[in-house]
């Protein structure tokens, strides 16, 4: 199952909404994770879902040193000033049942803290290429890994004018990762983009985007060959029988404890 999924990155309005528009025209399903309220308006094949930076988090020194290891009320602070952003998140783009962070940043008692701000799903992982990805409950959230970004899409060196990766056609969650400055710029390698997106800052023009095949090129081909068979899938759209079937504990553990 291929799955489009888009992170606007506080990429330029004028980028964002180009982008956004040219992927309404696919009329293909694509959930965006949106890093600010969309500069078009939603149309029905958008899911909508929030786009946190959540290491720019602040929070008050515990007065440990690089190797020490955190204190609880350090750790107290730094779910608070996480929960701080959802929470603004939730309230700027309250469509979002969604999210995914920044650089896919995590800890072990983030899903607790999104379930509280009211988010449903995540998508704060990658697992680059693998076969027969699933997702899985963490408490109340549901947690869906990517399998594949632009990013490494070019890191790979993977054809661009053509649907070359390992496993694509193989059972498994194939969720896409793509960004709207990869695709605006349509960027062909990863020095294509280092430099042209220096000219994305606040308040220039946007480059134009490059000629031949490049990112936009691969989102269109990966549109295509889900249009064959269906108008695509959101991640709230998962059928639970995607979920990884974990091992129930049982309700009295002293009763199965070995004798």
């Amino acid at each position: 199952m291929i799955i489009l999924t888009i992170d606007t990155d506080w990429a330029p309005h004028e980028a964002t909404a180009s982008v956004l528009n040219k992927v309404r025209a696919l009329g293909i399903k694509t959930t965006v994770f949106f890093s600010a309220p969309s500069p078009v308006p939603y149309w029905p094949l958008l899911e909508v879902g929030a786009h946190p930076d959540l290491s720019r988090r602040h929070v008050p020194s515990d007065g440990g040193g690089p190797m020490s290891m955190a204190t609880m009320e350090h750790d107290r602070d730094v779910q608070k000033a996480e929960s701080d952003i959802l929470s603004a998140f939730r309230v700027s783009i309250p469509e979002a049942e969604c999210v995914r962070t920044h650089r896919f940043y995590w800890h072990s008692d983030l899903a607790r803290v999104m379930a509280k701000n009211g988010f449903l799903y995540d998508s704060s992982m990658i697992l680059p290429y693998l076969p027969g990805i699933r997702g899985f409950k963490v408490g109340n959230l549901t947690r869906w890994p990517v399998w594949a970004s632009d990013h490494l899409h070019l890191l790979r060196r993977f054809p661009l004018d053509r649907l070359e990766m390992p496993y694509l056609d193989e059972p498994g969650l194939k969720i896409f990762c793509f960004h709207v400055t990869y695709l605006h710029l349509n960027v062909r390698s990863l020095a294509d983009f280092n430099m042209i997106s220096k000219r994305l800052s606040p308040g220039q023009s946007p480059p134009e985007p490059r000629t031949g095949a490049g990112i936009w090129t691969l989102f269109e081909l990966l549109a295509g060959k889900i249009a064959k068979t269906s108008q695509g899938c959101w991640l709230r759209d998962i059928p639970e029988s995607w979920l990884l079937n974990n091992l129930a504990l049982p309700e009295n553990p002293a009763e199965d404890a070995p004798k």
